[in-house]
């Protein structure tokens, strides 16, 4: 009975985030009690991780950029300016290199899109394989929304 409780609280949880349903339509699709998905949702943290899916690769480069552009126009204002001094270097070193990282993987959102869509495959091509998938799945995505520091 808990493992089948527990399946149930994944597959929730995989609505939630990818499907942007709301906990009224998850609890009524999955007949469990509203309260439930609540107390569910409130422990697992479930809006901060819709938040980390939905925050973009994009965005993030953006705002960093900003921030990277920003910081030199601020040295270059700075009285006597000629070079920047070797903390101010580091600094902008810190960005950059912020900003490669970034630009060298794929966002949550990304991640899970296509991961969403490789699950769908498997459900048509192997039925009897998509529950292991699945699980492997969310396994894959919980690990990677741990691992993503950068987007909190």
């Amino acid at each position: 009975m808990a493992k089948a409780k527990d399946n149930i609280k994944e597959i929730a949880q995989i609505l939630f985030l990818q499907n942007k349903l709301s906990q009224k339509e998850i609890a009524e699709k999955l007949d469990v009690a509203p309260q439930t998905l609540t107390r569910w949702a409130k422990a697992g943290n479930w809006d901060s991780l819709r938040k980390n899916l939905l925050t973009s690769k994009g965005s993030r480069l953006s705002e960093l950029y900003d921030e990277l552009e920003e910081f030199n126009r601020m040295i270059k204002e700075k009285e006597n300016y000629k070079v920047a001094d070797s903390k101010e270097a580091d600094a902008r070193r810190k960005l950059i290199m912020d900003i490669k990282a970034l630009e060298g993987r794929y966002s949550i959102a990304q991640t899970t899109s296509i991961g969403m869509e490789f699950c769908e495959f498997v459900k048509t091509a192997e039925p009897d394989l998509a529950p292991r998938v699945l699980d492997l799945y969310n396994a894959f995505v919980n690990k990677t929304i741990e691992n993503a520091k950068w987007q909190e």
